[in-house]
């Protein structure tokens, strides 16, 4: 049995138990139903499926125990770290792509430019290692192009993005990876960047920091229907749930109000309003009020 057919078994169990409690019956009738793992042959014995729960405890640290009152199977703990996530995301989308060939429409993709994949697996090399990269840069704002020479220390994404974060001379700088062109991984070694990536971001929303913003307790109130939207996908992990009613659900973050922060809040229109901090309402009012002048 091929590692794609088992992983993509215990993706399929944990996507059906991550729905309801289920016998294990149940479970494969579930993947009975689906034609695709059907035609993958996913259905196991029992005795498989008892393996399959503990290797998916191991492998993605997700936690399956049966209840013997109701003979049904659930997920206890689910602590899967962000990492196996995306990777079994990624799996699932890689599988869907596969099945839709030859089907017409069934996917429809945004037309887009290159992400500049292509260049991770080069850059996370240098990274571990600690090598010195020089790439050509073309920048968002004036299309200027330079060539530059830095140490990389991570990759970050944000807003279906991604970014190096290197030192360029003495700072630490952000670089957008479909900007980068002609990316060379030389062999000179770079002493440790003093930087915390994992701090610097903490209270900052996109990829914008290294700002004078302080990060602050901040009030935003959606409407009923873009607050729903927002509490099943949140803008920021630090992200509470304050208040919910028939006519407003807000929200209390800890964050930065960076750049990045406030033209997200502008996107949603009159489906936000800023409640506090005082300073962050009278710039959003300020920038919605310069639109309409464009309209006038």
């Amino acid at each position: 049995m091929s590692v794609h057919h088992t992983i993509k078994r215990y993706n399929k169990i944990i996507s059906i138990l991550r729905r309801r409690p289920m016998s294990y019956e149940e479970v494969q009738y579930e993947i009975d139903s689906d034609p695709d793992a059907r035609e993958e042959n996913l259905l196991t014995s029992q005795r498989t499926f008892q393996r399959d729960i503990r290797n998916i405890a191991s492998i993605y640290e997700i936690k399956i125990e049966s209840n013997k009152n109701t003979n049904q199977y659930y997920i206890k703990d689910d602590v899967e770290d962000i990492h196996s996530r995306r990777l079994r995301e990624n799996f699932e989308i890689v599988n869907a792509i596969r099945l839709s060939k030859g089907f017409g429409q069934s996917l429809i993709f945004e037309e887009r430019r290159s992400l500049g994949t292509e260049h991770m697996a080069g850059l996370i090399h240098a990274i571990q290692n600690r090598l010195t990269v020089k790439f050509e840069y073309h920048k968002f704002w004036d299309e200027s192009v330079s060539t530059r020479t830095v140490n990389p220390v991570a990759l970050k994404e944000s807003r279906n993005r991604w970014y190096l974060i290197a030192q360029d001379e003495d700072m630490v700088k952000n670089f957008a990876l479909d900007r980068i062109k002609d990316l060379l991984i030389s062999e000179y070694k770079f002493s440790p960047v003093d930087y915390n990536i994992h701090e610097e971001f903490d209270n900052c929303f996109g990829i914008i920091n290294g700002t004078n913003e302080k990060a602050q307790k901040v009030v935003l109130s959606f409407t009923p229907q873009e607050g729903r939207y927002v509490e099943s996908l949140p803008l920021h992990h630090s992200q509470q749930l304050i208040l919910k009613n028939e006519e407003e659900i807000r929200f209390s973050y800890y964050i930065r109000p960076t750049y990045d922060f406030r033209m997200e809040l502008l996107s949603y229109g009159d489906q936000v309003k800023v409640i506090k901090p005082e300073s962050l309402k009278k710039a959003i009012k300020t920038k919605l009020q310069e639109a309409l002048k464009s309209y006038k």
